[in-house]
C-alpha cells in the first residue's frame, strides 16, 4: 500500500474543501496540500446549485439568516462578509453580480465558472487531488494523522474535514464525514433536512410540474407560525419551490422531534395562497365578473383565466364545486371558491427528506469545535468546516457563503 506524507490533508472536494485547500496552499506552498475526494471529480454538487447558476453568496448575509449554533455562526460571519466573498472570488478571476433579494451569482451565470476557478487555483498553487478515494479510517498516532483508503495511507500533520452533509444523496452525498468524526470521539446534534421539498398527504398527480406565484403559511396546531412568498411548485408527491423550502426546516424538525423551534406541536399544515396578489374581496369581485362569461362551463374552469387550468380544477375540487355549472354558483359558492384559492391546505407527511434536500440541519457544534478556529476541542490540528457544522442558512446563497467562509477560517487558523 502506498504511503504519502503531507502537511495538510483536506477530506472532501466540494466548495469548502477546495477553498480550504487554496487557503492552506497559499500559506504553505506547493506540494504541501492534498485533497481526498470520494467522487470521480471534485465539486459535483456545486454544479447543481442555483439551477446551474451557483448562488454563491448574498449581500444581506447576517446571523439572523442562519440557524443552529450561534457561536459558530457569529464567528464565521465576523471573519467573512459579502465584501470578503467579492474579494476572494476576484482573487480567483471571478466577477460576481447582485440580483433580486441580494443574491450573488457569477457574472457568467454559470456554476462551472466558480468550480473552474477553484480548481484552477488549486492547480496553480500545487494542490494535489486524489479522486475516487473513499476514506475508511482516520486515526492519530504520535501527533500525526493517518488517513486510510483502500490503496493509500496519507500521513498528515493537519487534517480539515470538509465532506459536506447527507443532503442530495443522488449527487453522491453520504454520512461518511460524520462517521469518521464520530470514530474519533466527536458527537453531533441530530441531522435533518433544512431546505427540501415537502411530501404531503394531499397529492394531485394532475398538478405535477405546475407552478404558481403565491405565498405559503405554516400552521402549527392551527395557528400561523411562518409566512413565505415566492414560486410554488406542485409535484406528484407534494409541494416544492423556494417558499416551501424556507418552511421545510420546521416541517422536518417536527417529524424528527415533534417540535417546531423547540416548542411541542401536535399537527402541522401548509396553507398555500395561489392568488396572493389579490385580497379576498378583490378575488370575489373577479369571480363574480367571470361567472357570466363561463355560465355554461363547470366551476373547475372559473379560475382558468388567472391560474393554470389544472390548478383551477384542484381549487374548485377542494371546496366541492368541481361539477357545478358556473351559472348555478351562488354568492356563497363564489366565496368558497375564493377562500379555497387563498387557503389550499396541505398536510405534511414523514419522508426521506434528506435525499432531495439542498442542505441539512444539525451537526457538530461549539461544544466539540472551537468557534474561533474551527479546530476540534479534543483533537489538536483537526479542523471541521462547511455543512458538517451545526449551521444551516436560508435559501439565497447563505449556505455557500458559510461553506466558503468557514473553510477560509479553518485554513487561516492553521499556524504550523
Amino acid at each position: 500500500m502506498l504511503r504519502k506524507k503531507m502537511k495538510v490533508a483536506v477530506i472532501g472536494g466540494g466548495p469548502a474543501g477546495l477553498t480550504a485547500a487554496i487557503g492552506c496552499a497559499q500559506k504553505f506552498g506547493k506540494g504541501c496540500v492534498l485533497i481526498l475526494e470520494q467522487q470521480p471529480k471534485t465539486g459535483r454538487k456545486l454544479l447543481a446549485t442555483g439551477n446551474g447558476r451557483c448562488n454563491i453568496s448574498n449581500a444581506l448575509v447576517s446571523p439572523d439568516r442562519y440557524h443552529g449554533d450561534t457561536g459558530l455562526i457569529q464567528s464565521v460571519l465576523r471573519h467573512f462578509s459579502p465584501d470578503d466573498m467579492h474579494r476572494f472570488m476576484r482573487s480567483l478571476g471571478v466577477l460576481l453580480r447582485q440580483e433580486a433579494d441580494g443574491r450573488l451569482y457569477p457574472h457568467s451565470n454559470q456554476a462551472s465558472t466558480i468550480l473552474d476557478a477553484l480548481r484552477s487555483a488549486c492547480h496553480r498553487l500545487g494542490v494535489e487531488e486524489l479522486c475516487d478515494c473513499p476514506i475508511s479510517s482516520v486515526r492519530k498516532e504520535k501527533g500525526r494523522f493517518l488517513i486510510s483508503s483502500p490503496d493509500l495511507t496519507v500521513d498528515a500533520e493537519y487534517v480539515i474535514f470538509a465532506t459536506g452533509s447527507q443532503a442530495s444523496s443522488q449527487l453522491g452525498a453520504n454520512d461518511s464525514g460524520y462517521a469518521l468524526l464520530r470514530s474519533l470521539g466527536l458527537s453531533h446534534s441530530p441531522l435533518f433536512a433544512a431546505l427540501s421539498p415537502v411530501c404531503t398527504k394531499e397529492t394531485f398527480k394532475s398538478l405535477k410540474g405546475v407552478r404558481a406565484k403565491g405565498s405559503v403559511t405554516l400552521l402549527a396546531d392551527g395557528k400561523p407560525l411562518r409566512f413565505t412568498e415566492g414560486e410554488i411548485q406542485f409535484t406528484d408527491y407534494g409541494i416544492s419551490g423556494i417558499c416551501v423550502f424556507e418552511l421545510s426546516r420546521a416541517v422536518n424538525e417536527f417529524f424528527l422531534s415533534g417540535t417546531v423551534d423547540g416548542q411541542p406541536c401536535r399537527e402541522l399544515k401548509l396553507s398555500a395562497d395561489v392568488m396572493s396578489a389579490y385580497t379576498f374581496p378583490e378575488l370575489c369581485d373577479y369571480l363574480t365578473g367571470c361567472r357570466p362569461l363561463f355560465s355554461e362551463k363547470y366551476a373547475s374552469e372559473l379560475l382558468s383565466g388567472a391560474l393554470h387550468k389544472r390548478l383551477s380544477a384542484v381549487v374548485a375540487g377542494q371546496c366541492g364545486l368541481s361539477d357545478k355549472i358556473c351559472s348555478a354558483l351562488s354568492r356563497q359558492d363564489l366565496k368558497k371558491l375564493a377562500h379555497s384559492a387563498k387557503h389550499l391546505l396541505f398536510t405534511p407527511v414523514r419522508s426521506d427528506a434528506l435525499k432531495n434536500a439542498q442542505v441539512s440541519a444539525g451537526g457538530f457544534g461549539s461544544e466539540m469545535i472551537d468557534p474561533d478556529t474551527l479546530m476540534a476541542r479534543s483533537i489538536k490540528h483537526l479542523y471541521v468546516c462547511g455543512e458538517l457544522l451545526d449551521v444551516d442558512g436560508d435559501c439565497g446563497g447563505f449556505n455557500l457563503h458559510f461553506a466558503v467562509g468557514s473553510a477560509l477560517l479553518a485554513a487561516d487558523s492553521i499556524t504550523g
